[in-house]
């Protein structure tokens, strides 16, 4: 048993689609088209192109080239099932950079992104079954839509710093 209330799926989610560009970068070095970060629901699946760029990063080791074979999805698990998980199965660090080895002519890259997340009203808290008999959950329980929200807030203020530098 996953301990998973079995209609969590049914309910509304803030499941999101989203269908990513990233324009055509000059020549140089290898370039952030993406800053790290982890996804903050509980899946997501990817389609990417063969322009490349995607990289992931294991705790303690370097990052790494993500590529998909033609025709195959990358699953990336995300904070939320971290969480439900208490750590056994750990949020995906990642960014995305122009390679320098990429075309000169023509390096745009294009993905399909499907954030797989819960309704906004489902609980984010360990699972009994990922607790060992005395463990403390890593985690304190919240809402799903509490969660989000506060990860969106939290780039405010670099958002706000800089929109003032400019």
């Amino acid at each position: 048993s996953s301990g998973i209330n079995a209609e969590w799926p049914l309910r509304p989610g803030m499941t999101v689609f989203r269908q990513l560009n990233y324009p055509h970068v000059a020549p140089g070095p290898d370039r952030i088209r993406a800053s790290q970060h982890t996804d903050y629901g509980v899946l997501t699946i990817l389609a990417q192109d063969n322009v490349g760029g995607l990289q992931v990063k294991l705790p303690g080791q370097e990052w790494e080239d993500a590529s998909t074979p033609q025709g195959c999805l990358l699953v990336n698990i995300g904070d939320m099932m971290q969480r439900w998980s208490n750590d056994s199965w750990r949020s995906t660090l990642h960014r995305v950079v122009k390679k320098e080895s990429a075309s000169q002519t023509d390096n745009r890259r294009q993905s399909m992104v499907f954030f797989v997340n819960p309704g906004k009203d489902v609980m984010i808290e360990c699972i009994p079954d990922y607790q060992a008999t005395g463990e403390e959950a890593k985690y304190s329980a919240i809402k799903a839509e509490e969660y989000v929200l506060a990860k969106h807030y939290s780039t405010i203020p670099s958002i706000l710093a800089s929109a003032g530098e400019k």
